[in-house]
């Protein structure tokens, strides 16, 4: 179980770069600056925080998921 939620965040901040990559190569810059902002405000709060989003949405989900 320890792996599963640095897996999820790692995954779900690929599928951001990839929906922000998206974005610029079509010339959709809302879409570039949404996603890149996300992806920004999470590698900011783990790097100053040391809190995982990513993860601590997967331990939500799971919560949630297991009712």
């Amino acid at each position: 179980v320890g792996a599963r939620p640095p897996r999820f965040a790692q995954t779900v901040g690929v599928a951001v770069a990839v929906v922000g990559l998206i974005g610029a190569s079509a010339g959709l810059r809302v879409l570039f600056y949404v996603a890149i902002g996300f992806a920004l405000v999470a590698a900011l709060l783990n790097a100053i925080f040391n809190f995982c989003l990513g993860c601590e949405i997967y331990l939500l989900g799971t919560r949630v998921l297991a009712r």
